[in-house]
């Protein structure tokens, strides 16, 4: 079953065509055998079935041209005014602009404390060999218990007279209540 294509979108389209071929040839732009058999296909085409395309999932049903095809001609349409044709190009978002000027800087520059640190410094102290170590004996003070600061050998000796830890359990009032 043909397709009902819209006579006035088919007559527009093959105008749009011709006249970029006709521009194209009157501005001595020569088009590429490419371009120059896309032209003549899609013109024979349009003239016998009124549209360029059969396959509906490529453009709207009752337009004459596909999606594919009217970007082409639109291109053909540029080249054969002397236009640039940059082809696709990738766009900014709206807006990118207006971001840009208002993100200000809310911290410090790193930049910014350099030349200050490097003035600011002093000059190291002369190096004078490696560190001197000496062993520190520890002092038993009277709040420490015997034995605290002593070495393992010493403390066992002293076990026997220290007296073992208390043992028990004491239960401390004010805790948790089984009534609750």
């Amino acid at each position: 079953m043909p397709r009902d294509v819209d006579e006035k979108k088919t007559r527009k389209a093959l105008r749009k065509l011709r006249k970029a071929a006709e521009r194209a040839k009157a501005e001595g732009i020569e088009l590429s055998d490419w371009e120059q058999e896309f032209v003549e296909g899609v013109d024979e085409r349009l003239t016998k079935y009124g549209s360029a395309f059969a396959d509906p999932s490529l453009g709207n049903t009752e337009d004459a041209l596909s999606n594919a095809q009217s970007e082409i001609l639109r291109q053909l349409d540029k080249k054969s005014r002397g236009k640039s044709t940059g082809g696709f190009k990738t766009r900014k978002p709206l807006g990118w602009k207006k971001k840009a000027e208002q993100k200000s800087h809310t911290g410090r520059d790193i930049h910014d404390d350099l030349d200050e640190a490097e003035d600011e410094t002093l000059p190291s102290p002369p190096f004078s060999g490696p560190p001197k170590l000496s062993v520190v004996k520890p002092v038993q003070t009277e709040n420490e218990a015997p034995g605290v600061n002593e070495t393992p050998a010493q403390a066992e000796g002293d076990r026997k007279r220290v007296s073992p830890r208390p043992t028990g359990f004491t239960v401390i009032e004010g805790g948790r209540s089984d009534t609750e």
